[in-house]
């Protein structure tokens, strides 16, 4: 058990008595009341210190003040609708509803909101907030009984189909309705759904009445944006034929994670971290994004997409693009420098794209103690199904101070831990002696999340053999910590688009894996077997063994 207190109202931060730095940004909460608290995240019990003890909090790490956030705090003061298509599922009860009542909870939100769930499956309004309520109690295990009861107050439920513009037209009924009396408000459409119906949607917005002049909409819409290159055009021809671009906003919840977001900021606020970035130190870098977790009752999503599609096509497309990007912080330039370091991505030649790309499946096996069934045998999955639940892939870059450095991707379900890793190995530029080995910097984005800076130091003696010199310390989020979800949310409640993906970021990611999805899509490509509980297919070393170079595990 993590013990964690606030800094202020919407701050926390962990107590160093406690035996584990085990917190993660992903942790954020509030402690709001005059009593202990505990809330649930990823199978971890936190405790939040009372009020009394927040004074504590005004203190940093190491004992460094804190500065005031009070001032700086991102809260909605505008008046806003937010309707979410797909309400009735798995995103939605995971992530979305929990969010949002944390944002409720501190005070985040204005006084007139109101949360539409829209979705085909028959529901009263009673019987959607009893389902908002325990996905909500799931996640949180003694929210604000108060403010729980507040925030249900507002959520709503519309049944319709997305095809239909009479159930769009009634949609917007009794949005004005809810909407009486509110000064400005804005609209939020959030597709918490299928790519396949992204079309429908927008289209039956604007025809329903829903995108109604002098009311601003926001179109949130969740990644993957397509299944492909031509799937995504489609997509971004429908949604522009009635949306202009200032009205998009393409969500990758992994650019609202605070330790995601530090990778382009660690580089920022750092120089002596950005002068050793350069292809004159570094031999190669790995990215890595591996979790124990299954497919969670989604196999009619994750059949049609994989890990290759879920994973690389932006979560990890965009944690290399941070990497490799030039250092710009105005919002219009980052997000063009961000375009930028994806658009000088490439494969590197090859004679046969296996030596370029690996995939996987996992078989049953034991994860966390608990025996697991393989990928085949969970629920809805097709028993001879071919999709993949893990994939590696090489990628080069043209920025010229990353150039001929090569990129190793890996993703995987039923791994043996969680954990989002960039791993950086520096060269050895000459032999150093008995026991050493290579410098490496590790930014660790979940699971133990921190900085490991892998030195060495010479043993007593007179002879040169060395020791591993490990410089390590936690990435806590300090500060106005939310989920991930949660940020991103105000931020498009506010029209800030610098951490939202735009469709020129989607198409180059789309043109450049295209081709090697259709590589795994063939009945030919071979599909590796790997126990669940292990790091992946035992091929996956062979792999990366061809260019000298092994995958950097930590124990």
């Amino acid at each position: 058990m993590s013990h964690i207190f606030p800094h202020a109202r919407d701050c926390w931060g962990v107590d160093h008595r406690a035996s584990s730095l085990t917190t993660t940004r992903d942790s954020a909460m509030l402690c709001a009341d005059p009593s202990e608290t505990q809330f649930r995240r990823q199978e971890k019990v936190y405790v939040l210190y009372p009020k009394a003890d927040c004074a504590l909090a005004l203190k940093g790490y190491n004992g460094a003040s804190m500065v005031d956030l009070q001032s700086s705090l991102l809260s909605a003061s505008q008046p806003f609708s937010f309707v979410l298509f797909g309400a009735s599922g798995h995103l939605a009860q995971l992530k979305i509803y929990p969010a949002l009542y944390i944002l409720a909870e501190k005070g985040r939100l204005p006084d007139d909101y109101a949360l539409v769930g829209f979705a085909r499956s028959p529901m009263t309004d009673d019987e959607f907030r009893g389902m908002v309520e325990q996905s909500i109690r799931k996640d949180l295990i003694e929210p604000n009984e108060k403010k729980l009861a507040a925030f249900l107050e507002r959520v709503h439920y519309h049944q319709g189909n997305y095809d239909e513009e009479d159930d769009f037209a009634a949609l917007a009924k009794k949005l004005r309705g809810l909407e009486k009396g509110w000064k400005n408000p804005v609209r939020l459409a959030y597709y918490s759904v299928p790519p396949s119906v992204f079309g429908a949607i927008s289209e039956n917005l604007c025809k329903g009445g829903v995108h109604e002049e002098g009311i601003p909409l926001r179109n949130i819409v969740e990644k993957p944006v397509g299944g492909d290159l031509k799937s995504f055009e489609l997509i971004k021809k429908q949604l522009s034929s009635c949306f202009s671009d200032e009205e998009i906003y393409l969500l990758d919840h992994y650019l609202g994670k605070e330790a995601v977001r530090n990778v382009f900021y660690l580089r920022y606020a750092n120089p002596v971290l950005e002068r050793l970035f350069k292809n004159t130190l570094i031999e190669y870098v790995e990215i890595t994004a591996a979790e124990p977790g299954g497919i969670e009752q989604r196999a009619g999503y994750f059949e049609h997409t994989g890990t290759f599609r879920d994973m690389f096509q932006s979560h990890l497309m965009m944690a290399m693009a941070l990497l490799t990007m030039r250092v710009q912080h105005d919002a219009d330039g980052f997000r063009e420098s961000r375009a930028n370091a994806l658009s000088q991505l490439y494969l590197p030649p090859a004679t046969d794209m296996d030596d370029i790309v690996l995939q996987g499946q996992y078989a049953a096996g034991t994860v966390n103690g608990k025996s697991v069934p393989g990928y085949r045998e969970e629920q809805d999955v097709d028993p001879q199904s071919r999709t993949n639940t893990f994939a590696a892939l090489r990628l080069m870059t043209r920025i010229s101070r990353w150039e001929g450095v090569p990129f190793y991707l890996r993703s995987g379900k039923r791994l043996q831990k969680k954990e989002t890793r960039i791993s950086i190995q520096f060269q050895v530029p000459h032999a150093v002696g008995e026991g050493s080995t290579p410098n490496r910097l590790h930014v660790i984005l979940q699971g133990e999340a921190g900085m490991r800076f892998e030195l060495q130091t010479k043993l007593g003696g007179t002879e040169p053999v060395f020791r591993p010199l490990v410089l390590s310390d936690p990435l806590i989020c300090f500060g106005d910590c939310l989920p991930e979800h949660g940020m991103l949310l105000l931020e498009a409640i506010h029209g800030r688009k610098q951490w939202f993906l735009s469709f020129e970021e989607v198409q180059m990611s789309w043109r450049l894996l295209d081709p090697v999805q259709s590589h795994l899509s063939k009945d030919t490509t071979a599909l590796h077997e790997y126990p669940a509980g292990s790091m992946g297919p035992e091929a996956i070393h062979e792999w990366i063994g061809r260019d000298g170079r092994s995958w950097q595990e930590i124990a």
